[in-house]
């Protein structure tokens, strides 16, 4: 009887050793399983970032991919400050299969998540490189899909490095549009604002000035050509401080200036250009332990709502009162045509910003 006994102990052990072999195989498979999966997502996501340059694209793009991989609640970007502290979020739902996500940007702090049906969320944290942000996953707790820290890590690899090619590319594209010396848009970025801004109905009316700085030649003739690069880098400055966010200010060349004013009448335009006249007016330059003060003559016009002018004919206009502005002493702003702010004129002068001047050309 013993032996029969002794057989049936090592059978039965034999049997659960087998069972034992089994559950470990089936789990190494799952997890081989798991890492190739991981594998050809991080393969294809990062093909799929890096085929867009623009910031938004690159986040909408991962936000879908992500979602297709692990269906999540929210998926929110935050960008550091050399990114202009941008915040991108993505909140997805399906709709007949279909998913659609519409990116919410702004440039603050997320909107905190509002509670889900359950009141709990899981979330997953990515830090960018090199500073740039952090990716945050916020996942129902019930629909949560494990993810292993070397896929998360791939993940925020993949995505910093596309937002570090649309950084440089950025950075690049700025540079071509921008004058060396002054930081300001160059011509040809005026050029293609101006066609742009003047075709469209909603950026109407359109005033553009151009300005030009008072016997710069003697600056440089007197002082030198570092004094007059210093001249021309403070009248730069003068000029982005004086307009708003939605004007484009540019370097024409040498000590030529222009700015473009959408959505803006001409009394406006007038009151910014008196603005820049006077402050340039009253800022002193110190070369060689002398003091000089610059003053700028400055040419308006206008493309008002319902005419139709090419871009050309606009330059044309203002350059013809910035001519006018010379002949009739410097230092002041004319308009073309003649009259085009003249019901304007008292308002203006209540404000302070100085003579009037029309252009009779």
């Amino acid at each position: 009887m013993m032996p029969e006994n002794h057989d049936n102990i090592v059978t039965e052990n034999e049997s659960k050793g087998t069972g034992a072999e089994t559950n470990v195989s089936v789990s190494g498979y799952e997890n081989i399983q798991t890492q190739l999966e991981e594998a050809r997502f991080i393969s294809s996501f990062m093909a799929e970032i890096c085929t867009s340059l623009e910031l938004d694209d690159i986040c909408s793009i991962a936000a879908r991919a992500i979602y297709k991989h692990t269906p999540y609640y929210r998926i929110v970007f935050t960008f550091s400050a050399e990114l202009e502290d941008k915040t991108v979020t993505f909140s997805p739902i399906l709709q007949k299969g279909i998913l659609a996500a519409t990116a919410k940007v702004s440039a603050a702090k997320p909107c905190p998540l509002p509670a889900s049906h359950d009141n709990s969320l899981a979330s997953a944290h990515l830090s960018l490189h090199d500073n740039m942000g952090n990716i945050a996953i916020y996942f129902k707790a019930a629909q949560v899909k494990s993810l292993s820290e070397s896929f998360l890590v791939s993940v925020a690899t993949c995505f910093s490095q596309a937002v570090r090619n649309a950084l440089q590319h950025g950075k690049m594209k700025d540079l071509a549009m921008r004058d060396g010396l002054t930081e300001l848009f160059n011509r040809r970025t005026f050029d293609e604002s101006l066609a742009s801004k003047i075709k469209s109905p909603d950026m109407r009316p359109v005033s553009l000035l151009i300005i030009d700085l008072d016997n710069f030649k003697q600056v440089n003739d007197t002082f030198g050509h570092p004094a007059g690069d210093q001249v021309l880098k403070t009248f730069a400055k003068i000029l982005k401080e004086s307009c708003r966010g939605q004007d484009l200010v540019a370097r024409f060349g040498g000590e030529e200036f222009a700015i473009i004013l959408s959505q803006t009448k001409a009394a406006t335009a007038h009151a910014i250009a008196q603005r820049i006249r006077n402050r340039l007016e009253k800022t002193v330059f110190t070369f060689d332990d002398r003091q000089l003060q610059m003053t700028a003559s400055i040419g308006l016009a206008t493309c008002q709502e319902g005419i139709t002018v090419s871009a050309s004919n606009l330059v044309k206009q203002a350059d013809r009162a910035l001519y006018q502005a010379k002949r009739s002493g410097k230092n002041r702003v004319c308009v073309h045509p003649a009259d085009l702010l003249t019901a304007a004129t008292p308002l203006l002068g209540e404000e302070g910003f100085g003579a009037f001047t029309p252009a009779s050309c």
